[in-house]
């Protein structure tokens, strides 16, 4: 075991309009087995577990945030208070104060200049152990932006990451964000100008194909047909059926 690097993606939360539906359709897509956890006023979080792992936590949406369901990720931070206002002074914008989780850690909420939100952390348990995603597991992350190249800047200046631009021909640079020698995210620009900005997050599978097919049975919309990544892999994109959105993926 080892201390969290600063920067390390560490979880994903799905806020939901309809905690049920969403839940059903991730038990039924990927198999995660799910337990609940009384928030009080809080309401209910649900945990998402790929066989022994605890992968990802659901809860529901605050309809006053006016936000749509959606994924959120997490990233590890050293100091959250230092952090958000740092966030703040690089055009950034702090959604949500920091605040404390009794035995989890601190967080806040923070949207980059362009209007993707994210989470920032400082974990109570330090105890971190790299291993690389199993099928079920979140794999990747990356920004998608009108400007790539901006977030990249933001980025590399919030987190100890450094940026790589990557020529993907018709599909522009794609800007890989790397922490040390790891890839840690990466940003790029949508293939529809009217894309709102946000995270999107990976899920390993074992076939992407199978497991695209199997999320559109289950009440979701395919927004990226199952396509290759030369020297990659295989990926999909679809929006369940609350409307939050999620990638499968598959490496060569």
């Amino acid at each position: 075991m080892s201390k969290i690097p600063s920067g390390q993606i560490i979880w994903h939360e799905l806020h939901t309009s309809d905690p049920k539906r969403s839940t059903a359709f991730y038990s039924e897509l990927f198999g995660w087995k799910t337990r609940e956890m009384d928030m009080g006023p809080n309401g209910v979080y649900t945990l998402f577990s790929a066989g022994s792992k605890d992968v990802a936590g659901g809860m529901k949406l605050d309809a006053r945030s006016g936000a749509p369901s959606h994924w959120l990720p997490y990233f590890e931070t050293a100091e959250v208070d230092a952090d958000s206002a740092r966030a703040d002074k690089l055009g950034g914008k702090v959604v949500v104060p920091p605040l404390d989780i009794p035995n989890i850690g601190r967080f806040a909420v923070i949207a980059d200049p362009q209007g993707a939100t994210l989470a920032i952390m400082t974990s109570a348990n330090q105890d971190w152990a790299d291993s690389p995603p199993k099928t079920g597991e979140f794999c990747w992350d990356e920004v998608i932006v009108g400007d790539p190249k901006a977030a990249a800047t933001f980025y590399t200046a919030l987190f100890p990451w450094k940026s790589e631009p990557m020529d993907m021909g018709p599909m522009g640079t794609y800007h890989v964000m790397k922490n040390g020698e790891k890839t840690a995210a990466g940003a790029m620009a949508p293939k529809d100008a009217g894309t709102p900005p946000a995270w999107l997050a990976y899920v390993a599978v074992d076939d992407v194909d199978a497991s695209t097919q199997r999320a559109e049975k289950l009440g979701a919309a395919v927004i990226a047909k199952p396509a290759d990544i030369p020297n990659i892999g295989r990926f999909s994109i679809f929006s369940d059926p609350t409307g939050a959105v999620l990638c499968c993926f598959k490496s060569v």
